[in-house]
């Protein structure tokens, strides 16, 4: 909750300490914010989302070892990314990671839950601290309902996923870093591309928590699997309405770039997909999201 602090100073500088000492005064009454277990707060803010087109040149350095990649490509490719506008979110708490095989089955094992995806084929004793993939857009929302949480819009998603930080691409910078994320850096060759195309890759997700955090203290917010959000696939505000890479009508974002995701271009923060809610794939899990209740408490940071 913000506390307005109104003063004049006159013919003096307030150093933090006291300021801060006074806000906390202020709030008399106030209270930290709960710990939520396996949560992470994410304070509230103003962020810019999405990019603009004179970032496109650099996303085109940034992919050129992907076919055929060009200006006219990136903006078919990255054009639903734009226009960066202004976002202001209220503090909400993420989960630190995906959600994991091990708690996928103790709620289907707690409520009988019958999922429309195939969540249980990867899903073996050794995969328990893996993320939960094959699981459809209603699977996870049945899971956050259960847990007292609910999917994060894609505009909570991209804010968290930035860590605090100012950095457009990646919540560590703006380079590519294999040892900061798992995604298939060596690229796709040929023969690689016809695995894949014929089922014969084999899955290969990464327990969660194997790679460093980023600012916030989240886990794989980019790489290992994507993610499903509550958000309905459209153009952002200002955006280029009418547009074919719209015609997608009834699908739900989904963010973060996988295990699969070949070149780091896709792999970007603002990077967006589309997903159909009743599909369900083996690089697509999710995380949840919980609201900061308000009531009558009055919190700080």
């Amino acid at each position: 909750m913000k506390i307005n602090v109104n003063f004049k100073v006159k013919g003096s500088i307030i150093m933090l300490p006291i300021l801060l000492s006074f806000l906390t005064i202020s709030g008399a009454s106030a209270q930290k914010f709960p710990k939520m277990e396996g949560m992470v707060l994410i304070p509230g803010g103003t962020f810019s989302m999405g990019i603009d087109s004179s970032d496109i040149q650099e996303l085109v350095e940034m992919g050129k070892k992907v076919p055929h990649m060009n200006t006219g490509h990136a903006l078919w490719w990255f054009g639903d990314e734009m226009p960066r506008h202004q976002v202001r979110l209220d503090s909400f708490y993420m989960d630190e990671h995906e959600v994991t095989n091990r708690q996928f089955k103790k709620f289907v094992e707690q409520t009988g839950y019958q999922a429309e995806g195939d969540w249980q084929k990867y899903a073996t004793e050794d995969r328990l601290d893996h993320p939960v993939v094959n699981v459809t857009w209603n699977d996870a929302q049945a899971y956050a309902r259960w847990a007292g949480k609910r999917l994060p819009t894609e505009e909570e998603w991209e804010y968290a996923a930035h860590g605090s930080t100012n950095f457009k691409w990646f919540p560590w910078g703006n380079e590519p870093d294999p040892s900061k994320a798992h995604y298939r850096h060596q690229g796709e060759t040929f023969f690689d591309g016809f695995v894949r195309l014929i089922g014969l890759r084999k899955m290969n997700t990464r327990p969660v928590m194997s790679y460093p955090p980023n600012g916030y203290g989240l886990y794989d917010m980019i790489g290992n699997v994507r993610e499903w959000t509550s958000s309905d696939y459209q153009p952002y505000p200002g955006g280029p309405a009418g547009d074919k890479r719209y015609e997608k009508k009834g699908q739900k974002v989904v963010r973060g770039g996988s295990w699969e995701t070949p070149n780091p271009v896709f792999l970007r923060i603002t990077s967006r997909h589309a997903k159909d809610p009743n599909s369900y794939s083996w690089n697509l899990g999710f995380r949840c999201v919980k609201d900061v209740h308000k009531n009558k408490e009055r919190y700080e940071l």
